[in-house]
């Protein structure tokens, strides 16, 4: 974790509940979205966390990402399960965006269990969720669980992310795009960048997972926000959440979430 980061962010942190957003349409964001206080129904995914905590299975883990040189190696299912699924508030944040903005279609850059997967397509089941994930067993896990819950609005690709992301990012495809991988520095911004030229500054929301992972990430994050078609952020802590609709009012929100 970048600590100077996380302090900076908790000295700036505001707009709880969206006090203080002026912006009509990104205070509705805020209040329906990010602060719902809408009941929903979140079993799907966090039951499945709950089985896979529990699971004793053990999988051939392909290393990729930021950490990853390809080689594999056996890891339990339950510590995968503990270290890199999307759970709690931040999960449930997914679910709730997805079912804001209902987009038809979502992508997800790094599957691993598939636990923010299905928070993303239990939010919007009428959207197609299409999923990366580099690890061919870890893929496969999380694909026997999607049908095991009876979701059948995901596609799950195989894929390193640099392979497939030019071929799958087009403009007017996708309306939420979720990066959840490879957290580095070059990575995001090369990500950010072919979002935001198919973004064409219409109604497309991409969020960034783990901005606070590394000083890498919290600087890829701070030059997010300033990129001329960057036109609204919101920064909570864990996740950035990008907007390249021109018709919002350009700003960066520190919100404490």
């Amino acid at each position: 974790m970048d600590i100077l980061f996380t302090l900076r962010h908790i000295v700036k942190a505001g707009h709880k509940n969206g006090k203080g957003v002026h912006s009509p349409n990104t205070y509705k964001f805020f209040e329906q979205a990010i602060f719902s206080k809408e009941q929903f129904d979140y079993s799907k995914a966090e039951d499945s966390l709950k089985r896979f905590k529990k699971s004793d299975k053990t999988i051939n883990v392909t290393s990729a990402g930021a950490k990853g040189d390809g080689s594999k190696h056996p890891r339990r299912i339950a510590d995968i399960a503990k270290s890199s699924s999307s759970y709690g508030k931040y999960g449930r944040l997914l679910q709730r965006i997805a079912h804001y903005l209902h987009p038809d279609h979502i992508l997800e850059l790094g599957t691993s269990l598939g636990i923010g997967t299905i928070y993303l397509a239990s939010g919007s089941p009428l959207s197609l969720v299409t999923t990366v994930e580099a690890c061919p067993e870890t893929s496969k896990t999380a694909q026997e669980n999607f049908k095991k819950e009876g979701i059948d609005n995901i596609i799950a690709k195989v894929s390193d992310f640099d392979s497939i992301i030019g071929d799958l990012i087009k403009p007017g495809r996708f309306g939420l795009i979720y990066v959840d991988g490879n957290h580095t520095y070059d990575a995001t911004m090369r990500y950010y960048k072919l979002i935001s030229q198919a973004a064409e500054g219409g109604d497309v929301v991409a969020i960034f997972d783990d901005i606070d992972w590394s000083k890498g990430m919290s600087k890829a994050w701070d030059e997010i926000c300033k990129q001329p078609d960057t036109i609204a952020a919101i920064e909570t802590l864990r996740m950035g959440i990008v907007f390249f609709n021109k018709n919002l009012t350009q700003k960066t929100y520190i919100t404490r979430f």
